[in-house]
């Protein structure tokens, strides 16, 4: 599966475009900011619901993927199963929280 931008079809790097809605179930990730020196835990979601957006900006990125059965480290799962639409359509990002020095 690849990932597309949600702010290609109303949406927002944080929140799902009009007429989806995000997935019940998301994985998370951390991050390190080098411009303050931070890590930041991040929620990915999937938005769900809507038809596959077509954009020239689509993402892909399977470094460090596993194979299907471990679903925290496969990149193609769709995290839409637990809603009630399950069609894919883009992924935002929600910063969660901030580690503590």
């Amino acid at each position: 599966m690849d990932g597309a931008l949600c702010s290609d079809s109303g949406g927002s790097m944080t929140s799902c475009p009009p007429g989806s809605d995000a997935s019940k179930v998301s994985w998370v990730g951390t991050c390190h900011n080098p411009e303050d020196g931070k890590d930041y835990l991040i929620s990915y979601n999937d938005c769900c619901g809507k038809a596959k957006v077509h954009s020239a900006t689509q993402c892909l990125n399977s470094k460090g993927e596993r194979p299907g059965y471990r679903m925290g480290l496969h990149n193609d799962v769709n995290w839409c199963m637990a809603n009630e639409q399950k069609g894919y359509h883009c992924t935002v990002a929600l910063v969660v929280g901030v580690a503590d020095e």
